[in-house]
Order: C-alpha cells, then structure tokens, then sequence
C-alpha cells in the first residue's frame, strides 16, 4: 500500500463513513468522469487493480495489500440541468491469502481445543490478536482509498457532500425524479 497523502481543500477532505462518498456535480459529470480521474490517481501511484468487464458488481477492483482488496462501485442519479449526483461505495474483500490463513489458524485452534483437557486461552487471544491486525489494515486500506476518490473527485470538479440533505452549493429539490444509471 502506497501512503503518499495528498492534500485536498478543506471542504474536499475526508468526513464521515470510509465506506461511502457523495459527490455533486452541476456541470454534468457523472461516474465516469470520477472513474476517469480514479484510474488517472491509481496509475500515477502505482497501485495494481482490475477493471469491470461489465459482468462484475464492482467497477474497481484495487489491490491494496496481502490482505485486503477493495471493490469499488459507482452511481449516477441525474437530476435535470447537468446536476448529477454521485455515490461511490467502498468494500472490503478477502484476498486468498487471508482465507487460506484463516481457515488454517481455525482448523489448528479446534485441533487443539479438542486434544487438551483445558481450555488453551493463549491460543485462542493469539488469534483474535491476529484478528485484531486483519481489521486495522482492512480499515488502513479503505482509509487510503477513500483519501485516493476523494482526489480524483476533485480533480474531476466534483464536490463533496457532506450531509444527504444539502449540497456544497445548492439545495435537493426533493421532487425531482432524477433517473439513475449503472452501467
């Protein structure tokens, strides 16, 4: 994982859930601007990652670390007037690697369980402690993948929606049928 930070505006930065971004647009771009400028930020540093065939739920697929992949998903609401919303979701995935360890870790800590006469709490602390560390590089990925789309969606003249309820500049016409696109 690549932790060159950058430095975005104020109102640009990261806030609220790593899992979810929000952006607003009234110039008309959508997702594949963002996905533009993703590719563009995943390229300059380096990262490795997958793109949709069209047959895959995610977008990108990045290849953060031993451990963890992120899948990434976009959608545009369209909202009249080259107003777009733009919703990015962020998941976790189990690479290989990380399964095999486990089911391997699990398998040994029954195996043991169920030749001693006591329970063996040094073995199982020892894997929630390996547990423990899966979690905080899974949360240090996302948190950097997060930083990277909050980057490309400035680059790509989006803004940032802090709150469902309001734009950075403008209010929701809560009447609109704005039609959503997901190719």
């Amino acid at each position: 994982m690549i932790r060159r930070h950058e430095h975005l505006p104020e109102r640009a930065r990261s806030v609220g859930s790593l899992s979810r971004r929000v952006f607003w647009s009234e110039q008309g771009r959508d997702r594949h601007y963002l996905l533009g400028a993703i590719f563009q930020v995943l390229e300059e540093e380096g990262w490795r990652y997958s793109t949709d065939s069209g047959w895959n739920e995610w977008d990108v697929q990045i290849y953060g670390n031993f451990w963890w992949s992120i899948a990434l998903q976009t959608v545009t609401e369209y909202h009249g007037g080259g107003k777009c919303l733009t919703r990015v979701r962020l998941r976790n995935r189990l690479v290989t690697t990380t399964i095999i360890l486990n089911l391997i870790a699990v398998s040994l800590l029954i195996y043991r369980q169920l030749n001693v006469s006591h329970v063996d709490l040094w073995s199982i602390g020892a894997y929630l402690v390996f547990l423990f560390f899966l979690w905080t590089r899974a949360r240090a990925l996302k948190s950097r993948v997060a930083e990277l789309v909050d980057l490309a969606a400035h680059r790509a003249g989006l803004q940032r929606v802090t709150r469902l309820d309001k734009t950075p500049s403008t209010e929701f016409d809560s009447g609109s049928s704005g039609a959503s696109e997901r190719e």
